[in-house]
């Protein structure tokens, strides 16, 4: 089972169900939207098996700039609180899936397949078949949440291992 409470820090051990949950979850969005050129992937520790994560589904939606306002009006539908651009980054949007202070999904949506799209699909891919890439930011996570207990904080230095992680695959 997915979902954690939004002030809190939990990494937990790889889920088999995630990769199910992500099928159905993407199932409902699918269900919601007329366009079937809208391209759905799951993203994020939760898409990686051999890696602990925190339990949030991480999603990634490409819609093209005219299909933005279907897919954020279809996340609402589904119960999606959608928050606009995402970090200032042209092209990327959010939107959040929570119920009573505990969050189960983040969407990023795409208006265009960008570097940050791609930059995504690899990291999960690399991390996928690399099982020595993926022991190592294994453990920089885990080591990490020890000494952390705000997942603010815990995102901003862990988005260092990914800066460093990219800088070798590319």
């Amino acid at each position: 089972m997915y979902g954690m409470n939004k002030s809190k820090l939990r990494i937990v051990p790889h889920d088999e169900a995630w990769k199910d949950e992500f099928s159905a979850e993407r199932g409902r969005i699918k269900a919601a939207l007329a366009d079937s050129s809208v391209i759905i992937e799951h993203i994020g520790s939760t898409a990686i098996p051999s890696v602990c994560a925190k339990p949030i589904l991480d999603i990634a939606i490409l819609c093209g700039a005219k299909g933005l306002d279907t897919v954020a009006e279809a996340l609402a539908k589904l119960g999606y609180e959608y928050r606009g651009g995402f970090d200032d980054e042209s092209g990327h949007f959010y939107a959040v899936l929570e119920k009573d202070n505990i969050r189960y999904c983040q969407a990023h949506i795409y208006t265009k397949a960008n570097a940050d799209w791609h930059l995504k699909l690899k990291f999960r891919d690399c991390l996928r078949q690399n099982a020595e890439l993926a022991r190592e930011y294994n453990d920089y996570k885990l080591e990490l949440a020890k000494k952390l207990s705000g997942k603010s904080e815990y995102a901003r230095i862990k988005s260092n291992w990914v800066d460093s992680f990219i800088l070798k695959v590319l």
